[in-house]
């Protein structure tokens, strides 16, 4: 059994995007997926975080089409939309503007992305670790050290991203992963 705890948890869908700390010209540039992000990162990020965790389902899925319908017709692709186009874009991006030097990575599981990034955080022993997922919608945990919560064993079917929203409400007594079973303690 693994014990932690979540210092910070924060969630944000289209309605409560707020990148207004940002510039104008980046905010213009930013998918859905990178408001998402950002939102959720400036959020839950302080200076004591030894490593983020990004995950996402789909990416950059749109930017992907946009390049791809942009080299048929044009034969040539945007070097911007390119770059901006790679699965941990909003991750670097953020680390980038506020000078995070340490590590940080990016996990693309497809519908597990977002249970495998989770874990991922949570097996990291005696780190701080922001965990950031942003896709349909955005939610972020900061992870640490701690035993207000367990990760137990398990070979069962996974809940679903809405329960484990439920849980964290205190709607829920556990929330299932294939890797294992979150409990409060």
């Amino acid at each position: 059994m693994n014990t932690f705890d979540i210092e910070k948890y924060f969630v944000v869908n289209d309605t409560n995007i707020d990148l207004s700390y940002l510039p104008m010209l980046l905010r213009r540039k930013l998918s859905r997926i990178d408001k998402l992000a950002f939102t959720v990162l400036s959020k839950i990020f302080d200076e004591e975080i030894d490593e983020i965790i990004f995950s996402s389902k789909n990416g950059e899925f749109e930017r992907l089409k946009e390049i791809i319908n942009q080299y048929q017709s044009e034969n040539m692709v945007s070097p911007i939309k390119f770059s901006a186009s790679v699965h941990n874009f909003s991750v670097g991006a953020f680390a980038q503007l506020n000078k995070f030097t340490r590590p940080y990575y990016a996990i693309s599981a497809g519908d597990e992305s977002f249970e495998n990034g989770l874990i991922t955080a949570i097996i990291q022993k005696d780190k701080k670790i922001c965990y950031c997922y942003a896709d349909e919608i955005g939610i972020g945990l900061v992870v640490k050290s701690g035993d207000k919560y367990s990760l137990s064993p398990s070979e069962s079917k996974s809940d679903t991203i809405d329960d484990f929203l439920l849980f964290m409400d205190g709607k829920r007594e556990f929330w299932q992963t294939e890797s294992g079973v979150i409990r409060r303690r």
